[in-house]
């Protein structure tokens, strides 16, 4: 991901995870459209890859620092 789609990625994420009464449903739903994309990209793998795939990547996630 190259400086500007970095930059834009970023806006939509803060702009999606604001406080207020669908958060939950706009959080939800970038998380969903993480694995429609992925499943897209990866469509030989089965649910059960694609699930092991994806809860490791966001486990790593949460073991790599904050700005």
């Amino acid at each position: 991901m190259n400086k500007l789609e970095r930059w834009f990625f970023n806006r939509i994420i803060r702009n999606q995870v604001r406080q207020g009464f669908e958060h939950v449903d706009r959080i939800t739903e970038m998380y969903r459209m993480i694995r429609v994309e992925a499943e897209r990209e990866f469509y030989e793998d089965n649910v059960v890859t694609m699930n092991s795939y994806l809860t490791e990547w966001f486990e790593d996630s949460l073991r790599k620092p904050t700005r």
